[in-house]
């Protein structure tokens, strides 16, 4: 019996939700389900962890639900447990709350996993937000700096620091480093406030024009791993002011093992500790009716159609559901909504027994490497450790384009990603394969929006606008790129409107009325 080669052995296994996001069809093309590259045969089978959409699809084709009557009322019904949702239900710890998320775990794209003992993300793995690390703090959590510029595989070949001296010690042409250089140099050099309409109103794609193929190439990566879209895609102001963080040259960045998912898990500890029995998961929102006073919010819990009432609600999860499940939205409010785009988003975690890569914390790859980006997952615990025979984990993203999104609901499609991720890992670090004992496969269908030309200036101020009693959270009404500093300042704009209004409710309340009066003449 011929025994399995080491490719063969390792195990690779889905995890996390196929499609986080409703509006899949049911069924797809059989055309769509081939695979994006053989899996070994004598695989072992996955382990899945993806949901059912059958409510969601019903919510998606316009279906209406005759809500009963509430069961209970609450000043606050947030909907969605994702970054904004958690932000907004902690800075509204003190009020009658209610958060209802449809998934079994809290967190959206910001979720950690552990494999042997190692955290490592399945989604956003870091931050430089201010404002982010003080609520941070202020939940007990211990800052760490990741204290790393970012490396570049350029060519299969690593570049270390690649956006200070590896640059120039990279093997592209001196031509090549001049544009690069050259770039950095110009766009340091635009007033982005005096220009941001005009650079929201065109493609990054345009403005890469003079800089040559390479730098197209470069952002055609860079892009779909930190907003969502290639540079034809992108919005120019988005583009443009990448030299102000991107590469690892913003000093204060920060993040833990495990990524930006264990500010979920903190954040979610502190909400219970506070209000005990006031978050519901597996709770799948389909319907949010308001007269202008009460709100309706309809859910599923545990297969039981459930009204809650509010005096406010807070829509915290993506645009794409928030325009089905809102009944009654002004037609330009919804589509503002309706025109925001999302991508498909597959996150491969490479888990050895050995240490394959401990040089930089994040190293970048140029398109057309379907891994755009990779991080040693616990890089600020072990960056300075020397011993390589432990566990480790490779984060390493996959982002696909928005024709994918029907594909990877196909298990063979994605477990295909697995074996190309562990044979280009093992091309830049010769031997690794040998290392790897499982690869963990996270899917989603629409975890980040677009920075597409005119979400920050013409669409998000029109999403974010209050309707009645209903205020919109989530990242992609605030525009600009999706991530937890976004949610939060969403989250931030919504608690505030929420508290207005319920004060307002307040007093409206307590004025007495001519009525009233005469009880007392």
């Amino acid at each position: 019996m011929n025994r399995p080669t080491r490719r063969q052995a390792i195990k690779y296994l889905i995890g996390g939700a196929a499609a986080a996001a409703c509006p899949f069809p049911a069924a797809m093309p059989a055309a769509d389900r081939s695979p994006a590259g053989a899996l070994p045969a004598g695989e072992p089978p996955a382990k899945l962890g993806s949901e059912s959409n059958v409510i969601c699809h019903e919510v998606r084709d316009g279906a209406h639900f005759d809500l009963p009557k509430p069961s209970a009322e609450y000043d606050v019904v947030i909907v969605g447990g994702g970054p904004s949702g958690l932000c907004s239900a902690y800075r509204l710890r003190n009020t009658n709350f209610l958060l209802l998320e449809k998934e079994p775990r809290l967190g959206g794209n910001a979720i950690s996993e552990q494999w042997n003992g190692k955290w490592y993300s399945t989604g956003a793995a870091y931050s430089g937000d201010e404002a982010l690390e003080k609520l941070c703090v202020e939940i007990g959590m211990e800052i760490h700096r990741i204290r790393s510029v970012d490396a570049a595989i350029i060519d299969d070949q690593l570049v270390p620091e690649f956006w200070t001296e590896g640059l120039w010690k990279s093997p592209y042409p001196e031509s090549v480093k001049r544009n690069f250089a050259q770039f950095q140099k110009d766009m340091k050099a635009i007033d982005f406030e005096k220009s941001a309409e005009k650079l929201d109103s065109m493609t990054f794609a345009e403005l890469l024009k003079l800089y040559g193929p390479e730098l197209k190439l470069w952002f055609d990566n860079f892009g779909p791993n930190n907003w969502g879209a290639d540079t034809e895609n992108t919005s120019a102001l988005i583009g443009a002011q990448t030299v102000e963080w991107g590469g690892g040259l913003e000093p204060n960045r920060f993040t833990w093992p495990g990524g930006m998912g264990r500010i979920s898990l903190a954040l979610e500890a502190a909400i219970e500790k506070a209000a005990p029995g006031r978050i519901r998961k597996s709770a799948t929102v389909v319907q949010v009716e308001t007269d202008g006073e009460k709100a309706r919010v309809g859910y599923f819990d545990r297969g039981e159609l459930v009204t809650a009432a509010a005096k406010t609600v807070i829509v915290a999860c993506p645009k794409f559901i928030g325009k089905r499940i809102i009944k009654g939205l002004p037609a330009e409010q919804f589509q503002a909504m309706k025109a925001v785009r999302y991508a498909p988003y597959l996150v491969v975690n490479v888990c050895s027994r050995q240490v394959i890569y401990n040089g930089s914390y994040d190293t970048n790859v140029p398109a057309p490497s379907p891994i755009v980006d990779f991080n040693v997952a616990d890089w600020v615990e072990s960056r300075d450790n020397r011993d390589v025979n432990r566990p480790a984990v490779l984060t390493c993203y996959v982002p696909r384009p928005e024709s994918d999104r029907l594909r990877i609901l196909s298990d063979e499609y994605v477990l295909g990603f697995g074996p190309r991720v562990v044979d280009l890992v093992n091309t830049w670090f010769p031997g690794a394969r040998d290392k790897v004992e499982e690869v963990h496969i996270y899917r989603r269908g629409h975890p980040m929006f677009l920075a597409a030309p005119g979400m920050l200036t013409r669409l998000a101020p029109k999403i974010r606008q209050p309707f009645h009693n209903i205020f919109m959270a989530h990242s992609d009404s605030q525009g600009g790129i999706s991530e937890y500093g976004g949610a939060l300042a969403a989250a931030e704009r919504v608690s505030r409107e929420a508290m207005s209004s319920l004060e307002l409710t307040s007093r409206r309340a307590h004025v007495f009325t001519p009525s009233s009066l005469s009880r007392f003449v």
